[in-house]
């Protein structure tokens, strides 16, 4: 049964519209933590930091995320205007 329930909690989040987030843009979005693009409909992990929203492609990349989220708002094309402008070349 709890598996069920789990499997629905699952299903039920990725039927949800997400958030609009600071590191999707294009349909594509850039996980910090994996260092990989993922197209929009794969980044359906969101948390809200510091008033801004970032999408995550994975339950494990959120979690590393909030145990030290300065560690990678350092990155562009995660965290655009961190630096350098932009989101890289997308690769």
């Amino acid at each position: 049964m709890r598996k069920l329930i789990w499997i629905l909690i699952f299903a039920a989040g990725c039927a949800s519209p997400q958030p609009p987030a600071v590191n999707v843009h294009d349909g594509r979005g850039y996980c910090a933590l994996c260092h990989e693009w993922h197209d929009e409909s794969q980044m359906r992990w969101p948390i809200e930091y510091k008033g801004r929203t970032y999408r995550f492609c994975d339950p494990n990349c959120r979690v590393a995320f909030e145990n030290n989220p300065e560690k990678f708002l350092k990155d562009p094309r995660f965290n655009p205007g961190a630096g350098s402008e932009g989101q890289g070349d997308g690769k």
